[in-house]
């Protein structure tokens, strides 16, 4: 997989499409990634390694990505994931050649979006050309953030790029775009006509491209800062922040208004603003930043036995029984026992002795897809 990255990248495309400063901003500043997305790195290898063994192409960039980073990131569960995207992809790409004869399945196809957006280039993971519809897959190995393909502006940014590539042998009069994301059991389909995605391209997408790609504009927060990197220094977070707490000075007490209309929906703003402040000071304190007023200290620590077997050893000899110094054995935890077996396996072998109480009463926007909580469900049965 290419490891290059456009200036203005689809990935970040909700980013500085709303915050068009956001790219320049952002540039130089170190981007330190996590394992979280290791592992997906290494999840999309096994994938397109799958996929290309069964078109018979070269897979060697994936084998070099798997080689470095298998022994620290794969869990047996990856497979069942991996089998979950392979046989979605393959499966379309069976009904596309049943309706086109030449239909194409491609994996990993790099993408030229120079024509909307300047100097910019992406990988799809997955594209089936075929007559009347082309779709666009997009596989996420994540379960943080539950991701809709609807009006998702990097899948119509892969979708333009797909088509501006392949419009020319084949009739594709409509797009649809698919996300798998197999760990919380997300497939999220949507289906646009070339017409209203190109429209979407010349009118919204290519000006926004090309005022972040200049530096101009003004700095816009919003939900889509979670991932900025420099939202810790961001005067326009912070501002949008402090002034929600200016706004109530001449108040003792907040009404429900003031939490349904001023509060409430800045929450997502604020909490990720903090969180980043928060870390940040942390990050620079331990770099040798003083902050006045601050000082770094150890957290709580939890003391661990280095040798187990030699402090068992030690208490045998001086006469302790062992049922005094070791506990019963126990059964690990679900998840460790799906990544064991697989949750597949795991679920058709022992889901008749698994229970999933109701979650924990969480406060969300009516436009959450989730259903309202009903206190009652936890008596039901009884």
């Amino acid at each position: 997989m290419p490891s290059q990255h456009a200036f203005l990248s689809p990935s970040a495309s909700h980013r500085w499409l709303n915050c068009t400063p956001a790219p320049h901003l952002e540039y130089g500043v170190e981007d330190k990634g996590s394992d979280f997305a290791l592992e997906g790195t290494l999840a999309h290898a096994y994938c397109a390694r799958r996929l290309k063994e069964m078109l018979e192409l070269s897979h060697e960039e994936e084998d070099a990505e798997i080689a470095e980073l298998h022994d620290r990131f794969y869990a047996k569960e990856m497979d069942e994931y991996v089998d979950y995207y392979v046989t979605t992809v393959w499966q379309k790409y069976l009904e596309a050649s049943d309706k086109t004869r030449d239909a194409k399945l491609l994996v990993e196809v790099r993408l030229d979006f120079s024509k909307y957006i300047p100097e910019s280039f992406g990988t799809s993971d997955a594209v089936i050309i075929a007559d009347g519809m082309m779709e666009v897959i997009d596989f996420k190995y994540g379960k943080g953030v539950k991701v809709d393909a609807k009006d998702n502006p990097q899948m119509q940014i892969y979708a333009l790029g797909a088509y501006e590539a392949f419009s020319d042998e084949y009739r594709i009069e409509s797009v649809r775009m698919t996300i798998v994301q197999p760990r919380i059991d997300n497939v999220s389909v949507a289906d646009i006509s070339i017409k209203n995605l190109v429209a979407w391209g010349i009118r919204i997408l290519r000006p926004r491209a090309y005022m972040a790609y200049r530096g101009e504009g003004e700095q816009v927060p919003g939900e889509w800062c979670q991932f900025c990197k420099v939202k810790p220094r961001c005067k326009a977070i912070a501002t949008k922040s402090m002034e929600i707490v200016r706004r109530f000075d001449d108040k003792d007490l907040l009404t429900k208004e003031d939490m349904e209309k001023e509060i409430l929906p800045a929450l997502p703003v604020v909490r990720t603003w903090l969180d980043g402040i928060e870390k940040y000071a942390l990050d620079q304190a331990l770099s040798g930043v003083d902050y006045e007023g601050y000082k770094v200290v150890a957290g709580r620590s939890i003391r661990r036995i280095t040798d187990a077997e030699a402090v068992s050893d030690v208490l045998s000899r001086n006469g302790y029984s062992t049922e005094l110094f070791l506990k019963p054995r126990e059964l690990r935890t679900i998840t460790d026992l799906e990544k064991l077996i697989g949750r597949s396996k795991f679920s058709e072998l022992c889901g008749d002795y698994i229970e999933k109480p109701q979650g924990k009463p969480t406060l969300v926007p009516v436009t959450d897809k989730r259903p309202p909580f009903n206190p009652a469900d936890d008596f039901a049965g009884i």
